[in-house]
């Protein structure tokens, strides 16, 4: 979907991220769970330039997810290996990537407020999965999110 829509991307991309774009290509050839990865430059995802790309296009197009790969449209909710889902964050489940984001402490918002977009495209794709309708009700369609052994759903801490 990224590759039949670039021309859309480009002329919103960082001058530098862009040059390593039309050059390279996006994917960066590395893998992580066994996906492809996009590009960095300075440090930044190539489809970052004052926030996501895709995410912009695609809101302006009607709908925000639309080009988004999905492990990036749910950042920074992510399955453990028996499906569960739960907030990536330092500490929990030997994470590595030190973002601010990823600072429990950084925000004073339960985590159900903060992500509430990403719990709900995380029971989307969970209601899918189970061969549901999605856009069903986050309490009856996705296992419970976990925030350090808490449920998303009730408390828990996230990014601001």
């Amino acid at each position: 979907m990224i590759a039949d829509n670039l021309a859309r991307f480009l002329p919103e991309l960082r001058p530098e991220a862009r040059r390593v774009v039309e050059g390279e290509g996006f994917l960066s050839g590395r893998r992580k769970g066994g996906l492809p990865m996009l590009r960095v430059v300075g440090g930044w995802c190539v489809f970052f330039h004052r926030g996501c790309v895709l995410h912009k296009v695609g809101a302006a197009e009607g709908d925000a997810y639309r080009y988004k790969p999905a492990a990036c449209a749910l950042f920074p909710l992510a399955r453990r290996a028996n499906g569960d889902w739960y907030v990536r964050q330092w500490g929990v489940e030997g994470e590595d990537w030190d973002l601010f984001c990823l600072d429990p402490a950084a925000s004073p918002r339960p985590a159900a407020e903060s992500l509430a977009e990403e719990i709900a495209l995380a029971a989307r794709f969970t209601a899918e999965e189970a061969g549901g309708k999605p856009g069903g009700a986050v309490e009856n369609a996705c296992p419970p999110l976990q925030d350090t052994g808490e449920s998303l759903l009730t408390g828990g801490r996230a990014r601001g």
